[in-house]
């Protein structure tokens, strides 16, 4: 059964009212006084209600969104005490681990492949939760990416994977119901811990895409396109400028646009990206081109021109491919 539309208002409602009792939450025990942080985690306990009232409680997604949920309380202590590098890298990697072994209980996946391809699936654990947090420098920014992915697992999902359309609602709920508690910047943050739910949301959609056990969208790696060049893009500037990779900066595309033009300027870029990919695919579809290799090419070819368009029309060029400093541009 999908997600009705009192559901969904319901699901927009019960995460607003968790975020201010979160909120009031944080102002009173935690021992840090800066703009709560950790919300995040709310999206996989949202989802697991929702899982378990459609669907019941033995439903396949019902073990993973459970790990998912307990990845993000450990994940946690990072937003409320800063873990060190390694423990972060150790969390992602046994959870997106935990992830993979969770999806093949009922799977017909060759058991001499489990271990090795747990493993590949650990260490691209550690590479999207580090590439997601990095999107995570201005209000709203990581919220966007997650309404644009409940939006396409909406729109795009086959009839047949109800589960993964009732996620979509879920988690596009969920992004509406910050959006509005946030619409006041600074007020609530997703935090380092709900991009690591995120991001292993992120893992288990693409689990279940490689054991084909639910029809998930291949639109999903438009969502993630311009997000992870990105980072990419910025990891090169900081090389060549021999930054300290572990500390913070801001040379972002959305962090650049938010500082020049202010507002919610920033999260244009992103919207325009996966829009302009999902349409272009569309077109050469007609063609006769099968549409995963085709999303593939144009979030690899398309994406970078893009971006470097935006670089170039809304930051200062002294960022283009420089830190901002006197020479060094």
């Amino acid at each position: 059964m999908e997600i009705s539309q009192i559901i969904f208002l319901y699901l927009i409602i019960f995460t607003y009212i968790c975020g201010k009792i979160y909120i009031l939450a944080w102002k009173k025990y935690a021992s840090i006084s800066i703009t709560p942080s950790g919300f995040g985690i709310f999206l996989p306990i949202v989802i697991f209600i929702s899982i378990i009232n459609t669907f019941g409680f033995f439903s396949d997604a019902v073990l993973s969104f459970t790990a998912i949920i307990i990845g993000g309380i450990f994940y946690l202590f990072d937003d409320l005490r800063e873990l060190p590098p390694w423990t972060r890298i150790f969390l992602s990697f046994i959870f997106g681990f935990i992830l993979f072994l969770m999806a093949n209980l009922n799977s017909n996946f060759v058991i001499s492949s489990i271990f090795p391809s747990a493993i590949f699936f650990g260490i691209i654990s550690i590479f999207i939760t580090n590439a997601i947090n990095f999107n995570d420098g201005a209000d709203l920014n990581i919220a966007t990416i997650i309404f644009l992915t409940g939006v396409v697992l909406i729109f795009f999902s086959d009839h047949s994977s109800l589960i993964i359309k009732n996620i979509g609602w879920t988690i596009t709920a969920f992004s509406i119901g910050f959006g509005i508690l946030n619409r006041t910047p600074s007020t609530l943050y997703i935090g380092d811990s709900g991009c690591f739910v995120l991001s292993l949301l992120f893992l288990y959609f693409s689990i279940e895409f490689l054991l084909e056990v639910n029809t998930v969208p291949v639109e999903l790696m438009s969502v993630l396109a311009l997000p992870f060049f990105d980072v990419f893009y910025v990891m090169l500037i900081r090389i060549y400028y021999k930054h300290d990779m572990l500390s913070r900066n801001y040379l972002h595309l959305y962090q650049r646009i938010k500082i020049v033009h202010g507002g919610f300027f920033h999260l244009i870029p992103q919207i325009l990206c996966m829009t302009a990919i999902i349409f272009l695919s569309d077109l050469t579809i007609f063609l006769g081109f099968d549409k995963f290799w085709t999303l593939l090419f144009l979030s690899l070819i398309f994406t970078p021109i893009f971006y470097l368009l935006c670089r170039f029309l809304f930051i200062e060029n002294e960022y283009f491919f420089g830190d901002g400093k006197k020479n060094e541009s």
